[in-house]
């Protein structure tokens, strides 16, 4: 018979069996997913859920309007070690994604609380440009002076009339050399559906954040 009995306070204060000093090391970071509707974020999200499958501390959720479009926010949490100079940090990372739809604006700016990095997927299919430009300038506004770290990817490039890289940078008003001095791209080119680069920019991401919170 299992014995559901609550312990005493005391008895938990002197059994010696709970460590707080243990959490020490573990650091939890928040990684948003953001940009126009059915640019792609939910289908980054669950080739993320699927390469990580095994580090996964969640199955995640998903809540979706009736036609499969992304109400309020899918979540996941990734756990994984990080070794920094001899010393071994537990990371926690949230993985959310944004809905990119225009009547849920208010709910994008609450999904981005929080958040440690950003990834902005944009749409490479040309009629998509006015969209993916709106939705860089609402986030650029939502971040303000805040330095959050961010990369910018450009989804389904396996389109047979997708917009250039250039042409996409200019639009956005992002600088249009091929890499940052970090070595960073300065745009991913990304097919979520085969998954391609897409674990590429979540870790690049995620060396930015942790760099940044290490203040490197």
């Amino acid at each position: 018979m299992i014995n559901s009995k609550i312990p005493d306070k005391n008895q938990l204060d002197n059994s010696g069996q709970l460590d707080l000093k243990e959490t020490a090391s573990i650091i939890q970071f928040k990684i948003v997913y953001w940009g126009p509707g059915e640019s792609g974020k939910t289908t980054n999200f669950l080739r993320l859920s699927e390469k990580f499958n095994s580090i996964k501390l969640t199955n995640g959720y998903s809540i979706d309007t009736t036609d499969g479009r992304t109400l309020w926010q899918d979540t996941i949490f990734l756990s994984f070690k990080f070794d920094l100079k001899g010393s071994v940090y537990s990371i926690i990372a949230q993985v959310v994604t944004c809905t990119g739809q225009e009547r849920f604006l208010s709910t994008r700016e609450y999904v981005l609380d929080g958040a440690d990095g950003i990834v902005f997927v944009g749409d490479s299919d040309p009629e998509k440009m006015e969209e993916n430009k709106r939705s860089f300038r609402e986030l650029v506004g939502f971040m303000g002076p805040k330095k959050i770290p961010y990369i910018v990817q450009l989804n389904k490039r396996d389109l047979k009339n997708a917009v250039t890289i250039k042409d996409f940078k200019k639009q956005l008003g992002l600088p249009l050399q091929e890499k940052y001095e970090d070595n960073s791209l300065v745009v991913y080119p990304t097919v979520a559906l085969q998954g391609e680069n897409v674990v590429r920019c979540y870790q690049d991401l995620l060396l930015q954040i942790i760099f940044n919170y290490f203040n490197f």
